[in-house]
């Protein structure tokens, strides 16, 4: 996990969140990618205000499958509010019941 990536080793089913401060005038649009395929999408549009943005969801796996957060770019600006040394983005997860998911 220190690269920022979660390599699935026991299958399973698992419960992923994902929490973002946002920056003030700033869209911000990540996505939960599985592999190189995105899953599941953490948005906020500008706003005079910064505020947390959650997301979280039930994902199946399967042994040595990918998980991580990429931030999107478009036409506008997209940013999370960080400074160094404080934490102000987590991603989190756990198992919630391994499986064969072969056998789905």
């Amino acid at each position: 996990l220190a690269a920022g990536r979660f390599r699935c080793k026991v299958p399973g089913i698992y419960f992923l969140n994902l929490h973002v401060h946002t920056w003030n005038y700033k869209e911000a649009y990540l996505h939960i990618m599985l592999d190189q395929q995105p899953t599941a999408v953490l948005y906020a549009q500008p706003s005079e205000r910064s505020a947390m943005q959650a997301q979280s969801l039930l994902l199946p796996l399967t042994t040595g499958r990918t998980v991580w957060v990429r931030m999107f770019h478009r036409d506008r600006d997209s940013a999370i509010y960080g400074e160094p040394g404080d934490l102000y983005i987590t991603f989190s997860g756990h198992l919630v019941t391994a499986e064969d998911l072969d056998t789905w």
